[in-house]
């Protein structure tokens, strides 16, 4: 068994580790502040002995860590004493948006009776799916504030690890256990949550910085909800905020009459693209009795022209098979297109 020092302590980032035993490119540690991929949530990251760590899972109750060694280099041997070290900030990325998670379940669970039936913590954004058919902008505007205050709050959060899965399921969880076995860590938001999980988590809610919902899709008569917390959220705020700044100087508004003035823009383009329709079309006709007067009493009614496009020799094409039922070639020389028809 590795002693997951994890459980204890989310915020250890470095650790003088023995190791145990190899198996190619693996190793187990007696000790580990390596959290290994569970939960939905991606594996911890860094370096061991100076090695990169490629991998972390965890089997009966070891934790494995799969390294990437150089071709020629020694690797760990049993006995062997080696420093761990965490990339902290992806460790820290996680506990934020792991928490906040938690927080936004509970909170579908007790305005709305929502229950939690999967979640995944991608590089980029998390996702939950929450056993409602449908949420409207008014639920998740309502969830995200009552989210966020519960951040500003700053409630404590406790993380027990119990022994077993009867121990675990005395606590006043938000949804029943769906494992079983020693270890169970039993994790409460004060005054808001409570489940079981095998992640850190921070001490506090307002570790987890801001919680900001994205969007949602409807997935297997549930709805699975897009967030992002901590500084994820934040990146996504200064990403959103630049593409603001650019529309709003384009347009020369704000960012309160900013869809307003685009809209306008909107309703301008669409009555050019009507009136460049109409000179296309009467350009196409004319085209179309120019040639056909050309072609006398050819059987085959051909034109090759010099930079018109395919959309433009359908447009002629179209005006032609309407005065005669002579099969018709055009094509451009320019664009390498031939276009052909017979009524």
């Amino acid at each position: 068994m590795t002693d997951k020092i994890y459980h204890r302590d989310a915020y250890l980032r470095e650790l003088d580790a023995e190791v145990v035993r190899t198996e190619g490119n693996t190793a187990v540690f007696a000790a580990t502040i390596f959290a290994p991929e569970a939960g939905g949530q991606p594996c911890d990251l860094g370096t061991i002995g100076g090695l990169r760590v490629k991998n972390v899972t965890e089997k009966d109750g070891e934790v494995l860590h799969e390294m990437e060694v150089p071709d020629g280099a020694d690797f760990f041997r049993p006995g062997q004493k080696v420093k761990m070290e965490l990339d902290w900030e992806r460790r820290f990325d996680h506990m934020q948006n792991h928490l906040g998670e938690h927080m936004l379940s509970a909170m579908f669970k007790r305005e709305y009776d929502g229950d939690n039936k999967g979640f995944h913590l991608g590089e980029d954004v998390g996702c939950f799916d929450i056993a409602l058919k449908e949420i409207t902008p008014e639920m998740l505007r309502d969830i995200e504030h009552k989210a966020n205050r519960a951040v500003y709050a700053s409630l404590p959060v406790s993380v027990i690890l119990t022994g077993s899965a009867e121990e675990a399921s005395s606590y006043p969880l938000r949804k029943p256990l769906s494992v079983d076995g020693e270890d169970i860590l039993v994790v409460t938001v004060e005054g808001l949550d409570c489940c079981a999980c095998c992640c850190p988590h921070p001490s506090d809610t307002s570790q987890v910085g801001l919680i900001k919902i994205l969007r949602t899709e409807k997935y297997k008569g549930m709805t699975r909800v897009y967030y992002k917390c901590g500084m994820r959220a934040l990146l996504d705020y200064e990403q959103k905020h630049d593409v603001v700044t650019e529309l709003s100087e384009k347009y020369s508004a704000d960012e309160f009459t900013l869809l307003e003035k685009e809209k306008i823009a909107d309703r301008k383009h669409e009555e050019l693209r009507r009136e460049l329709n109409r000179m296309k079309d009467r350009f196409a006709e004319l085209t179309a009795e120019e040639v056909l007067a050309e072609s006398g009493e050819d059987n085959v009614i051909s034109r090759e022209f010099e930079s018109e496009t395919v959309d433009d020799l359908k447009r002629i094409a179209k005006k032609l098979t309407a005065k005669t039922d002579r099969p018709v070639i055009l094509s451009s020389e320019k664009n390498l297109c031939v276009f052909m028809t017979h009524t």
